[in-house]
């Protein structure tokens, strides 16, 4: 193909995806809570405060560095901070063309193309290029480190060979587990180089940068995931094996489920007993078809690069599996991003290699049509997903319902500091509390620590979820909202019902029946116990003046008469 001919298809491309990556980029509910803490670090001050707030979070330092210099170029601004998700976003449109370009056995043109195409339309890339998260970031990181792996395989020169060392690094600094990334895939080029001889060279390098590099991160983490309870995931979600199945219908169809927690059943997904979900099961499965028919036509291929490709996708997909089941970590598709490069050139492999140029205009007709159709009409759109957790929320709903500062406010599961960037319309005084997910001794010993509470919580507080009284909540409440109330003043409870699940009826059931207790995540019965008490608490004490609820979101209120 003529370059002039080439630019004028990758330029469309890239318009295309960078003006899909544009919609509704600025989110009124604002940033939930991931978000929330990416910016509250990269915010610190530096350089004390920023590091000390790096070392006790469970993340990878460079995406908050790189956050913290993209904030003092530019500004905070919620549309500020998702442009520094867009901006790698669009950058890896064209990583992927030199990506896939490179990839098989002979440069292609129409595959670098393909592979920029799939990245440019791609719903899982538009949402986290839309996201306030290291992701956006990560995946074009990881797709430069396997531009250079694909390099180092067939020409591990010194050159190459010190470009993958450090894009691997960066890899790493950007993504907690990007070391098991960085494992499979320099077991991958070892086992698959070209030049045997040559590669001893880099054998010996790449040995060397993981003594230094390598085993200090993965020595870290690993002694916190097992060791450290604050690393314990699924304290709050518990592993499904429907999972499994999501991750591949969120990178290869434009409709993606698994962001923070996947329903149970991947198939109830399709059909949920009465009839069949038409929306999921036509934009989900055949796009997915399309891209699963390319890939296995790939995969007989299997030259040493489809072998590298291989190696390295199982790896991270059974070991993320493993540590799943161990509840070690949640079984979500973005704990993967690094593969998503490496599938998406196993897609456009296989699709390149079909010889009949009709068959290969069909399926890529079909395959863009539906995810374009899907992104603009749906309401499940990537850019049409709102942020159910957004943190504005709550407080657009106290100025709707007319909140006064003699009003009183609790807010549960997040802190009151945690909503002052949307409005300083609610005061961070003696009038606003918080019971947050981190600070609940009220319902337990005062001289117990928090990760023993999240190890051993279902256990040591069956009692207390069982007990009409509990001296702690009922202390705490007359402090901060019943001994301050006055005639006329109004009480709001602001309830985070994602972890609040269960009625005061069904969170009695839970507790009484041994299995659903020991299955039900322990965050959801601390919350479920603490508004249901609160709420009967204020009942007796105050009028009821009903409850509105707005997504994730659900504000009881109560007058003093």
């Amino acid at each position: 193909m003529d370059k002039k001919k080439l630019f004028g298809f990758l330029f469309l491309i890239f318009i295309l995806g960078l003006g899909l990556r544009f919609i509704n980029l600025n989110k009124p509910e604002g940033m939930w809570n991931d978000e929330y803490l990416t910016w509250e670090i990269a915010k610190a001050a530096f350089p004390y405060e920023f590091f000390q707030a790096i070392l006790r979070n469970c993340h990878a330092p460079l995406h908050y560095l790189y956050l913290k210099i993209w904030i003092t170029l530019f500004s905070d601004s919620d549309f500020s901070l998702r442009m520094s998700s867009l901006f790698p976003g669009v950058l890896s449109i064209i990583m992927m063309f030199f990506l896939g370009r490179e990839a098989g056995k002979k440069k292609s043109d129409i595959q670098g193309l393909f592979a920029a195409g799939i990245c440019a339309t791609s719903a899982f890339l538009i949402y986290f290029s839309q996201e306030v998260r290291i992701y956006s970031l990560l995946f074009f990181l990881s797709a430069l480190n396997i531009f250079t792996a694909i390099k180092t395989l067939e020409d591990p020169s010194k050159k190459n060979s010190a470009f993958f060392v450090l894009t691997s690094l960066l890899v790493m600094l950007e993504h907690t587990i990007g070391f098991v990334f960085v494992f499979f895939e320099a077991v991958s080029l070892i086992l698959f180089a070209t030049k045997k001889g040559a590669f001893k060279k880099f054998l010996f390098a790449a040995l060397i940068a993981a003594l230094i590099i390598f085993i200090p991160l993965a020595g870290i983490h690993i002694y916190n995931v097992m060791f450290n309870q604050q690393y314990f995931s699924q304290w709050w979600a518990p592993f499904s094996w429907a999972k499994l199945a999501f991750f591949f219908t969120d990178l290869f169809s434009p409709y993606i489920v698994n962001i923070t927690n996947a329903p149970p059943s991947f198939w109830s997904m399709v059909y949920n007993g009465y009839k069949i979900n038409w929306g999921f099961t036509l934009f989900a499965f055949i796009p997915l078809g399309i891209a699963s028919v390319c890939m296995i036509k790939a995969v007989f291929d299997f030259d040493k690069k489809v072998k590298y490709i291989l190696l390295t996708s199982l790896g991270v997909y059974i070991v993320v599996f493993i540590a799943s089941l161990f509840g070690k970590i949640l079984f979500l598709t973005k704990y993967m991003t690094e593969i998503y490069p490496l599938l998406i050139l196993l897609f456009a492999l296989g699709f390149v290699s079909f010889k009949n140029k009709g068959l290969k205009i069909v399926l890529a007709t079909v395959y863009f049509v539906v995810s374009l159709f899907f992104i603009f009409a749906s309401q499940y759109s990537p850019v049409k997903l709102i942020r159910t957790e957004g943190q504005n929320i709550p407080v657009v709903m106290l100025n709707v319902l007319e909140y006064k500062n003699n009003d009183k406010v609790l807010f549960l599961y997040y802190p009151k500091e945690r909503f002052l960037k949307y409005s300083k319309d609610i005061p961070l005084n003696d009038n606003t509390s918080h019971v947050s997910k981190y600070d609940f001794l009220f319902i337990k010993s005062p001289n117990e620590v928090m990760e023993n509470t999240f190890k051993d919580g279902k256990k040591t507080y069956k009692a207390v979820f069982n007990s009409d009284k509990n001296k702690g909540l009922d202390e705490f409440l007359n402090k901060n909202v019943y001994s301050k109330i006055s005639k006329g003043d109004k009480f709001f409870l602001v309830d985070f019902s994602p972890v609040s699940i269960f009625s005061e009826k069904e969170f009695l059931n839970v507790v009484k029946s041994e299995k659903r207790y020991e299955k039900t995540p322990f965050l959801y019965l601390v919350f479920s116990y603490i508004r249901n008490y609160i709420v009967r608490s204020a009942d007796n004490l105050l009028s009821f003046s009903g409850v509105v609820e707005q997504f994730d979101w659900r504000i009881f209120i109560f007058e003093k008469t």
